[in-house]
């Protein structure tokens, strides 16, 4: 049976496509009917039998419910299907982007996205002051709104053991889970079948930031989207990627549970936002760590 389903999806592209969709929505599905399901019966949060709950996401009493569906959604939406997919296309190519990363690629992923904390949010806010269309732009702000509104209560954290869930939630499984999906899989694939590594990189930074359905920060998101890539074409390594990534899910985490705890000052969250010159040198640093870390790649090619 499996050697029938490769030879399926060796025919086409469009059977690959079609495959890794029918394993992520499948797995969407499975993810929340085991949510709700283990909600209702363990944690006494009746989802099934009153969906009407669903309707204000930004419920205290729903927390626990939606927390143990997004920790389910990231495993069984993204991470498996891409792990099942890239293990049944070429589970050789599988295990060589997962090869131990080193340090000092370590340490230019982690300082990459640290540094471009400045100019991610001026982007961030001028990508929200677009002038769009009533319409469209309504739907957009909405959906910002209900995203953010369930953002802000999973980043409610009265102690440290909902900081370290957060860490695992918001930090290192969105991280794994769309780096697996995104660059992995879709950036792989086109990159393969383009043979055109940058539009197969910004294509799938765009990809990567529309399913977001967070359109007023459509342009940050896409442009980390992009340097996750970079990071992954010149590597061929997607621990460096998800390294990347991680940090900057988990600055976030770490900057409001330090915010809300006295430890850290809430004007931290705003660097660079109407500071030109500050989110100037941010880019400028993110350029030259890019370069510093596809010059190591380059020597590591070489003495290979």
């Amino acid at each position: 049976m499996i050697e029938s389903l490769q030879a399926y999806l060796k025919q086409s592209v469009l059977n690959r496509g079609l495959f890794i969709l029918l394993l992520v929505f499948t797995g969407a599905a499975l993810s929340s009917f085991f949510g709700f399901l283990i909600s209702e019966l363990f944690l006494g949060i009746p989802l099934f039998s009153n969906k009407e709950l669903l309707d204000n996401l930004s419920n205290p009493e729903l927390l626990p419910a939606l927390r143990l569906t997004q920790i389910l959604m990231f495993l069984g939406m993204m991470i498996i299907p891409a792990v099942v997919y890239l293990w049944l296309t070429d589970s050789t190519w599988l295990k060589h982007v997962f090869t131990a990363p080193v340090r000092q690629p370590i340490l230019i992923c982690i300082a990459l996205f640290m540094v471009a904390f400045p100019f991610i949010n001026f982007v961030a806010e001028w990508n929200s002051s677009w002038n769009i269309p009533t319409f469209i732009g309504d739907w957009m702000h909405g959906k910002e709104a209900e995203t953010g509104d369930l953002t802000k209560s999973f980043l409610n954290m009265p102690n440290v053991g909902l900081l370290i869930l957060n860490l695992l939630m918001i930090g290192l499984l969105p991280a794994l889970g769309e780096e697996l999906i995104f660059r992995g899989v879709l950036q792989g694939g086109l990159q393969r079948y383009w043979k055109n590594p940058h539009l197969a990189i910004w294509v799938t930074a765009i990809v990567f930031s529309a399913v977001h359905f967070q359109f007023l920060g459509f342009v940050p998101r896409m442009l980390m989207g992009a340097a996750m890539g970079y990071l992954f074409f010149w590597s061929g390594n997607l621990w460096y990627p998800i390294i990347a990534h991680f940090t900057n899910n988990a600055m976030a985490v770490v900057l409001s549970y330090g915010i809300q705890h006295g430890s850290v000052r809430s004007e931290i969250e705003n660097a660079g936002i109407e500071n030109e010159t500050m989110a100037a040198l941010s880019l400028l640093f993110c350029l030259m760590l890019l370069y510093v870390f596809k010059k190591h790649q380059e020597s590591v090619s070489l003495v290979q």
